[in-house]
C-alpha cells in the first residue's frame, strides 16, 4: 500500500474515532487520548494527521458539509416545487432518525467559536460557501420559476441556514413539537415561496 493511501485510511480512522468520542464526551470533554485509544494508535499518530483537537472537529465538519453539498444538489436538480417538498421531507425523517449527536456537537463548537477568534474565522469560512450554494440554488429556482423576490438570494440563503438551525434547536427541547413535515414545509416555503397568482 503507497504511504499516501496509508494516510487517507490513518486519517479516516482517526475521524471515525473522533465523530464517536466527541458524540460520548462532547468537544470540550473529549482529549487527544480518548480518540487516539479509540482509533487504536499513539497520541503521536493523531498529531502526525491533525494539528490539534480543533483541526480534528474541522476535519469533520468538511466531511459533514460534504454530505450536505452533494445532498443540496440531490434535491435541488431539476425538481419541481413537489419533488423539493418531498425530498426535505425525506432529508428531514433521516437526520431526525440518526439522532443528534452531530448536531450537538456542531452547537457546542459554535459556542466555543463565539468565544475563540480563530474557530470562529474556521467556522466562518466553511459556512460561507454553503450560503454561496444555497443563493445560488435559490436564484436559479426563481429564475426557473418566473418570480422575483423583494430579497436578494444571498439573503435568502442567510434565512434558510437559520431557519433549520433555528428548528434543530427546538426540536433538541421538544422533539415532539419539530416534525419532520414541519421542517420541510418550512424551508420549502422560503426556498420556494407560492407563485402569486395575478388572474
Amino acid at each position: 500500500m503507497r504511504q499516501a493511501e496509508r494516510r487517507a485510511r490513518t486519517s479516516q480512522r482517526l475521524l471515525d474515532a473522533a465523530a464517536d468520542v466527541f458524540a460520548r464526551l462532547g468537544f470540550h470533554a473529549a482529549t487527544i487520548d480518548d480518540i487516539a485509544d479509540a482509533a487504536g494508535f499513539t497520541k503521536g499518530a493523531v498529531y502526525g494527521n491533525f494539528a490539534s483537537k480543533d483541526a480534528l472537529f474541522l476535519a469533520l465538519l468538511d466531511r459533514h458539509l460534504d454530505y450536505q453539498y452533494a445532498q443540496v444538489d440531490l434535491l435541488v436538480a431539476g425538481a419541481s416545487d413537489t419533488d423539493l417538498r418531498a425530498g426535505l421531507h425525506d432529508a428531514s425523517t433521516e437526520q431526525m432518525a440518526a439522532g443528534d449527536s452531530f448536531g450537538l456537537l456542531m452547537l457546542e463548537f459554535w459556542l466555543y467559536a463565539a468565544r475563540d477568534a480563530r474557530a470562529r474565522a474556521a467556522l466562518v469560512a466553511r459556512y460561507e460557501p454553503m450560503r454561496q450554494r444555497l443563493a445560488a440554488v435559490v436564484a436559479e429556482r426563481d429564475v426557473a420559476r418566473g418570480i422575483a423576490r423583494s430579497r436578494a438570494s444571498d439573503e435568502v440563503a442567510v434565512l434558510v441556514l437559520a431557519l433549520d438551525a433555528g428548528l434543530f434547536l427546538q426540536h433538541l427541547l421538544d422533539p415532539e413539537a419539530i416534525s419532520a413535515g414541519l421542517r420541510s414545509r418550512a424551508l420549502s416555503a422560503v426556498i420556494d415561496p407560492p407563485i402569486p397568482n395575478h388572474d
